[in-house]
């Protein structure tokens, strides 16, 4: 047989990449583990294993036999915590008391189970990744690893019969319940006395902790001896407040016996709101005990019930909560709490004025468009003064809403001038340029205007910050408003709506100048071009204007209407093919420019 053991073990070493199951499946354990020690004894006396290794070996070896030489203990019999004929409240107590325990304990074996496997899968990964200069500790390893592996095969055991015993427990509770008789008088004034002697012990724990904070920052001597009444207050606090649960606990048992389902649910929550006072174990069961009296409450009340029941009160008390969150204060602010609900109030306020100031601008928009004899820009301006001053008043008054006091606004305001000063100048340039504009209204929305050779349009937008030019050749350029107050602008309707442009061309010299004067008006007033033909102080004329050394250049003086302004290059080249087609037509010569060579003498070689 020890042969036999011997050359399993031999097995296990030579697949050092394994782990070795042979040590906790092994069907004769005390042997094996013989075995082994007599083996690690052998390699030690061989100079094989360092003494310090082989000591290793042998209290891994030790700790794995104990493990798996534990035997179970036998929980107690469910039917004795409760009498058959006649049970009592406080063996009904005692019983829930028995299942919250077992449960309570299923939950620290669930804990060290998790524990193990994260150590079973840290050795595995060890073992399988070892070097061959680690050999030597490979036997060490297999024993640490075989001995959780027997501690997570006993605490499996251990958890499974605790939760059958749970499950037992319960449900010999459950049937025996309906045969106890009680009244919930006592009960309620053993929880009055228990809430008068917490109340007192909780008095006695704040004054404690007041001497001990007063004692440590004088560095007295009385330190220890205030830090164990200090302990011994929390100890007694403690102590009444597991009194006072207890007596909750057997008066919701009686509630769950009559019925009291409403008061039942409340009193569950005030239990679980104590329990949160308690640290360690006795939390544990005594929350572990609520869990159980709500089981206990799907059979006396019904699923129905309980749901309606436990909804209603968890809802209270999460509104309760959700109340109480809301209202709590995050900070302190010139001396008044903000909280979360004053936050969403402001908030909510300054939406709400967001939204009066866009209807307003709506509201606005629609009379323009009613009334379109109104000045565009009129509207613009009282569209956009009106919704900056909603928006103005809704900030004033959420800060009035959270106590901001305006004083302390002037402050921020003083100490963000600084900034603005240096690195906003551009913006606040731009924002005080778009006040004057608004306000002056040398440019207006549906202007003409020229900033530079390359910069024309119509103006189609005006904002707070920049104006919006729509090009003759249909693109949209955004201008800084403090362009059309550093730079010189020509609107080109600004006052009127007619405008004087000027055409030039050029004739060959020895053309008569009222030949040219009589062939280009002539044409012009049978043209069907649009310019002012009626009004006597603004008619065409022709003007002579220079004479240069190819040709003698005149200009075409006309006045043009209010529907032409928008597209200056084409109305220009519309009078410039009348002037060719006119010239061309009484043939005038348009000069051009040339070049005469003479040739004074021939060389006399020739070519």
């Amino acid at each position: 047989m020890h042969t036999l053991l011997l050359f399993l073990l031999l097995i296990g070493a030579l697949q050092a990449a394994d782990v070795n199951t042979t040590l906790y499946e092994s069907s004769d354990k005390p042997a094996l583990y013989k075995a082994l020690r007599m083996q690690i004894d052998a390699a030690q006396a061989a100079g094989t294993l360092m003494p310090a290794q082989a000591d290793a070996e042998r209290t891994e070896l030790e700790r794995l036999r104990r493990a798996a030489a534990q035997t179970p203990a036998d929980e107690e019999d469910p039917s004795t915590l409760l009498s058959q004929t006649s049970p009592t409240l406080e063996q009904a107590y005692e019983a829930l008391a028995a299942a919250a325990a077992a449960s309570v304990r299923r939950e620290n074996a669930e804990r060290k189970l998790r524990d193990i496997q994260s150590k079973l899968t840290f050795l595995k990964q060890t073992i399988e990744q070892l070097t061959v200069e680690e050999k030597f500790r490979l036997r060490a390893y297999q024993l640490q690893f075989a001995y959780y592996k027997v501690q997570q095969q006993n605490l499996e055991a251990k958890r499974d019969r605790l939760g059958a015993y749970g499950t037992a427990v319960a449900q010999t509770l459950a049937q025996r319940l309906k045969a106890i008789r009680c009244t919930g008088k006592e009960l309620r004034s053993e929880m009055q006395t228990a809430e008068t002697k917490i109340e007192k012990s909780q008095q006695r724990r704040l004054a404690a902790e007041i001497a001990l904070e007063g004692a440590e920052l004088e560095e007295s001597a009385r330190s220890e001896r205030l830090a164990a009444d200090l302990k011994k207050a929390n100890a007694d606090y403690s102590g009444q407040l597991q009194t006072k649960l207890a007596s909750a606990a057997k008066l919701a048992l009686c509630m769950l016996i009559t019925k009291e389902n409403d008061a039942f649910f409340a009193l569950l929550d005030s239990m679980e709101a104590d329990a949160g006072h308690l640290t360690g174990d006795a939390r544990s069961r005594f929350r572990a005990q609520n869990a159980q009296l709500r089981s206990l409450a799907k059979a006396h009340f019904g699923v129905t019930a309980l749901v309606v029941g436990d909804t209603l009160h968890e809802t209270k008390a999460l509104l309760k909560r959700a109340g109480d969150t809301l209202t709590a204060p995050l900070f302190i602010f010139n001396e008044r709490p903000i909280s979360i609900l004053s936050l969403l109030k402001a908030l909510a306020i300054l939406v709400v004025g967001f939204f009066l100031g866009a209807f307003y601008k709506r509201w606005i928009a629609r009379l323009a468009r009613r009334w379109p004899d109104m000045s565009q820009m009129s509207m613009r301006l009282a569209s956009n003064i009106g919704y900056y001053l909603i928006v103005f008043v809704a900030v004033i008054i959420a800060m009035g809403s959270l106590g901001i006091d305006m004083t302390s606004i002037s402050l921020i305001a003083g100490a963000l001038s600084i900034g603005v000063g240096f690195g906003l100048q551009t913006v606040v340039s731009n924002f005080i340029a778009g006040i004057i504009l608004m306000f002056e209204r040398t440019i207006r929305i549906g202007d003409t205007i020229e900033i530079s050779d390359v910069l024309r349009g119509r103006v189609t937008d005006m904002r707070i910050r920049s104006t919006t030019v729509k090009t003759f050749d249909n693109i949209d350029i955004v201008v800084p408003n403090s362009s059309f107050i550093q730079n010189n602008v020509i609107n080109w309707t600004l006052e009127d709506a007619t405008r004087r442009i000027h055409i030039p061309f050029g004739v060959a010299y020895g053309t008569e100048v009222d030949a040219v004067k009589k062939a280009v008006l002539e044409e012009l007033k049978e043209s069907s071009l649009s310019y002012l033909r009626h009004d006597p102080e603004k008619q065409p004329e022709v003007w002579m204007v220079n004479m240069n050394s190819s040709s003698v250049d005149f200009e075409l003086i006309v006045w043009v209407e209010w529907a032409n302004r928008n597209r200056p290059s084409a109305l220009r080249s519309d009078f410039l093919i009348l002037i060719y087609n006119a010239l061309n037509k009484h043939g005038i010569q348009i000069p051009f420019p040339q070049l005469d060579l003479y040739v004074k003498q021939l060389p006399k070689d020739g070519l």
